[in-house]
C-alpha cells in the first residue's frame, strides 16, 4: 500500500508543477499580447502621421516643377508589414491583426485628388504629386 500512496503522491506534485509552469507561461504570453497591441498601436498611429507629413512635404516641395516624387522606406510594424492606400486620407492596413488606421490628412482630400492603389509597406514606396492634374499618388 505504502508503493501506490508514493506514486499517487508523484502524480499528484506532477500536476501541480505543470499546472504551475503553464499558470506561468500564460501569464507571460498574455503580457506579450498586451506589449504587442500597445506597440501595434503606437506604431501604426506614428507611421500614418509620418507618411501624412512627408506627402504634405511633396505636395509643397518645388513650386516651379510639374511633379514630385519623394521615395520611402517604411519599417516593418510590430512584425508586420502594413498596406497604405489614398483615398480620402491614408488608409492603414494591417491584415492579420485586422487592424485599420486613418488620417484625414489635415483635410488635403477637399483640394487634392488621390490615386487609390495599395502599397505594401515591404518595398519601397513612392510618392508623386503631379502638379498639372493636382493629384497625388503612391506606389
Amino acid at each position: 500500500m505504502k508503493a501506490v500512496s508514493q506514486i499517487v503522491q508523484f502524480v499528484i506534485f506532477f500536476a501541480i508543477g505543470m499546472a504551475f509552469f503553464l499558470a506561468a507561461g500564460n501569464l507571460f504570453r498574455f503580457q506579450s499580447d498586451l506589449i504587442k497591441q500597445d506597440i501595434l498601436n503606437a506604431s501604426s498611429t506614428l507611421a500614418v502621421s509620418q507618411l501624412s507629413a512627408i506627402s504634405i512635404k511633396a505636395i509643397d516641395s518645388c513650386k516651379s516643377c510639374d511633379n514630385a516624387t519623394i521615395t520611402i522606406y517604411q519599417r516593418s510594424i510590430a512584425g508586420y508589414n502594413p498596406t497604405y492606400q489614398l483615398s480620402s486620407g491614408i488608409i492603414l492596413r494591417i491584415d492579420p491583426e485586422a487592424k485599420i488606421v486613418q488620417s484625414s490628412m489635415h483635410n488635403l482630400h477637399h483640394s487634392i485628388t488621390y490615386g487609390s492603389a495599395k502599397v505594401s509597406s515591404a518595398k519601397a514606396i513612392a510618392l508623386t504629386y503631379d502638379r498639372t492634374t493636382n493629384n497625388l499618388v503612391i506606389k
